[in-house]
């Protein structure tokens, strides 16, 4: 069957288009990480409740494993970093996680998380600023303020770093599992 030269022109179209291919040169790969109209996942009500969805079951894991809900919901970058510093200290014998970044401590009871904002959302990062709260013994609480810079990768969502600041100072995970790498990598 041929097609007229108007008909090829709407078959040539609707195949570009449905490639993601914007500019319509047909050289460009289409962006595999970029979420399509349809999906909504770059909405401020998806990524709150994205967040929400990790967070929960971060806090109703039995056992809690630190390691294992990082691989499942942190970016690949940041678990590239944590991985090679976690094996520069076990073979220098030495501790890089001394605290559970989770619920912001090393001891705790019922731990929540909040999300107060999302903002500049793009195609492939966010931000969102999270309250993580500590109810600890004798009816006490503690607050923790976190940014948390977003990844899309995989199709979703993921936590690329926790953010806080500490008396003024910005406390950045990634920064810190980078400059642990570089100072030990010849330990």
């Amino acid at each position: 069957m041929r097609l007229s030269s108007p008909l090829k022109t709407a078959v040539c179209f609707i195949a570009l288009a449905s490639c993601n291919n914007v500019t319509g040169s047909t050289s460009q790969q289409p962006n595999k990480d970029m979420a399509t109209s349809s999906d909504n996942k770059h909405t401020t009500e998806y990524i709150t409740q994205r967040l929400n969805d990790i967070f929960t079951e971060a806090y109703s894991d039995d056992n809690h494993d630190l390691l294992a809900l990082d691989h499942k919901f942190m970016s690949k970058e940041y678990n590239r970093l944590q991985d090679k510093a976690m094996e520069i200290a076990e073979r220098i014998e030495d501790l890089v996680i001394d605290a559970d970044h989770w619920v912001q401590g090393q001891e705790w009871t019922y731990p929540t998380m909040a999300v107060g904002k999302i903002e500049n959302i793009t195609a492939t990062t966010a931000t969102a600023h999270v309250t993580i709260t500590k109810h600890i013994p004798d009816n006490e609480e503690s607050q923790t303020q976190l940014i948390l810079p977003l990844v899309f990768e995989r199709n979703d969502w993921y936590i690329d770093n926790m953010q806080q600041y500490y008396e003024g100072e910005l406390l950045d995970e990634k920064a810190w599992y980078q400059e642990y790498v570089t100072t030990h990598k010849n330990d």
